[in-house]
Order: C-alpha cells, then sequence, then structure tokens
C-alpha cells in the first residue's frame, strides 16, 4: 500500500507505553459501561483504575489502537470489546478468559500483531508501525529513524512536527526494549510494558538497537496462524485466489514475516507447523525456487481464524 495513503496517528499515548495491569483495568471499565473518550468521567476513572489523568487518557488510546474495542455508539463515544478481546480477557456465561491477568507469552504475540499489523483500508501509521512494517534496516537510533520517517511522509498531505514524531519514536523505544542498567538493581522502568518480552528490540549501546530477524521460538504457532490467516484473508478479500508467496509473507507491508521480524528459516519453520495444526488446510511448498503458500478452504474468508487459538489456550479442548 501508499505510504501517503496513511492516516497519521502518532499521539495519543501521552508518551505512556502501556503497562502491565493496564489492560486488565481498562477492560473492567469497558465491561462496566463506561465511555472511554467522554470527558465527563475523567475523574471518575482516574479513581476507578487509581490512575492519574495523563495516564487514564493513555490506556484509553491504547485500547483502541490495539484494535480490542469497537465503537457501537458514536454520539455518546461508546465503545464495547471485540470477541476476540472478550475470549481473552472475560468470563462469560460460564466460560473462563483465555488469559485475563496477561499472563502468557502467546498473548502479548498477540497483542503485537492486533497492535502492528496494517490494513490496507485506512490504515493508521506512527513510529511503531512504521518500524515493523517499513523499515528495512537491523540497527535502530533515534535520529536515523526520525530521519527514515519524515522522508517516506515528505509527500503527505498531513504535517508531522519534529516533537510529536521524537516523542512517539521514545515511546516506541520505551514500550519494545529493555533500558540497560548499570547496576543490578531492579529497575521497574525496564518491566513496564509487556512487549519488551518478546526480544524485538535490543539495546546495543545508548543510542543504538538492534531489530534483529530470527527464528522466534517463543511465537506460538497458533498465534502465528492466526496472523496468517487474517493476512490473507486481507490480501485475497474479493478474490478466489487460495495461494500466496513465500517472499510476499516474509516481506510485504503488514505480513507476518515483517510484523514479527522472522528470518527467512523461522518462517519456514512455522508453515511447518501451521501444516501440522490446521491438519494440512494450510501448506507451503519449494519447488524448484518457487515457494508458495497455499490453503484449501472454499472461501478463507469464512474461516473464523481464533479457532486455532484454543489449541494454545485450551490444548485439551477443557
Amino acid at each position: 500500500m501508499s505510504i501517503e495513503s496513511t492516516i497519521l496517528k502518532f499521539s495519543g499515548h501521552q508518551t505512556f507505553p502501556i503497562r502491565y495491569g493496564w489492560i486488565y483495568k481498562i477492560i473492567q471499565e469497558i465491561v462496566k459501561g463506561e465511555s472511554i473518550s467522554s470527558k465527563l468521567n475523567i475523574e471518575k476513572q482516574m479513581q476507578s483504575m487509581g490512575m492519574g489523568k495523563n495516564m487514564v487518557l493513555s490506556v484509553r488510546h491504547w485500547i483502541r489502537a490495539l484494535n480490542l474495542v469497537i465503537c457501537v455508539d458514536n454520539k455518546e463515544q461508546i465503545y464495547q470489546l471485540t470477541p476476540l478481546a472478550e475470549q481473552l480477557f472475560t468470563h462469560k456465561n460460564g466460560r473462563a478468559a483465555y488469559d485475563e491477568y496477561l499472563d502468557k507469552i502467546g498473548t502479548i504475540w498477540l497483542l503485537h500483531w492486533l497492535l502492528q499489523s496494517i490494513d490496507t483500508r485506512n490504515a493508521e501509521l506512527n513510529a511503531s508501525r512504521f518500524l515493523f512494517n517499513y523499515f528495512n534496516g537491523i540497527k535502530v537510533k533515534k535520529e536515523f529513524l526520525a530521519n527514515e520517517i519524515k522522508d517516506a511522509l515528505t509527500n503527505h498531505e498531513k504535517e508531522l512536527t519534529e516533537e510529536t514524531l521524537n516523542k512517539d519514536i521514545d515511546c516506541l523505544l520505551q514500550m519494545y526494549a529493555h533500558k540497560s542498567l548499570q547496576s543490578k538493581k531492579i529497575n521497574e522502568d525496564s518491566f513496564a510494558s509487556p512487549f519488551t518480552e518478546l526480544g524485538l528490540l535490543k539495546q546495543e549501546d545508548a543510542r543504538s538497537y538492534l531489530a534483529e530477524l530470527s527464528r522466534r521460538p517463543s511465537l506460538p504457532v497458533e498465534v502465528f496462524t492466526y496472523a496468517l490467516i487474517g493476512y490473507m484473508q486481507r490480501k485475497h478479500q474479493e478474490s478466489k485466489v487460495n495461494t500466496l508467496s513465500f517472499e510476499a509473507l516474509l516481506n510485504d507491508v503488514g505480513s507476518p514475516g515483517r510484523v514479527f521480524r522472522l528470518s527467512a528459516a523461522g518462517l519456514s519453520d512455522k508453515l511447518d507447523q501451521v501444516e501440522t495444526l490446521t491438519e494440512g488446510k494450510i501448506a507451503w511448498t519449494d519447488t524448484q525456487g518457487l515457494r508458495q503458500v497455499q490453503h484449501c478452504f472454499e472461501d478463507i474468508n469464512n474461516i473464523k481464524a481464533d479457532q486455532y487459538l484454543k489449541h494454545y489456550y485450551q490444548p485439551e479442548g477443557k
């Protein structure tokens, strides 16, 4: 997709990366029917969530950015949880939540996918989405990343201020990379964001980070399969095409290979596992250098990708 057609969304987080416990707190507010956009209930939510005003505004931003809610009343700005968010974080009709307190690494990978994968329709762009969809380097420096983003948006109709861009990059680095510690004391800021657990950004020195491509052994095949099906549905939403090139899956904007920073070997590993999980409904071939992924669903747009998440959260079907 053209980067000029994206909607710039480099602010809203109040410079706070999402933190452990925040999702649980904001989920409770939504379940209670509280607005997450109204200015009238800010003080009430400051009390109920035990946060300052800017943190309340930040967590409201993140729950929308994570695509865990949908707006059901534009006038009153009332949101409700998506079916996936309900399944992950709430108890309903005697059914237990998959991961109410965000204890599982697979849930963090899933949230990373929901946060960073770009849909070609009305795609919102920020510093982290640029990094995980457009950035082609391995070494990440704040100044270099800022220049890359500015160059890419030269022809964009909206102007991005340097201050807003720099704050967004700072938030990205805090959210995904562990800070280097001079002492062995535990620095709680180093563990403030669950996304640091994914190892997608590693601090090399005071000014440099590494965004390496790897096999991602902690990425569950069930979460990868969910992402793969979602990506194929977006790519083929109005066609009967049932194949996708390995290279597209590895390198295209919004693809699992890009968003999860997978190496070619890592993508091969995951696709082998996908074939087993889906009982051959999704498979890949490497014939005479032509690598393709193929599905045999009658209509992939009718497939509920979250069915494969059950194997991760309820391995014995309980």
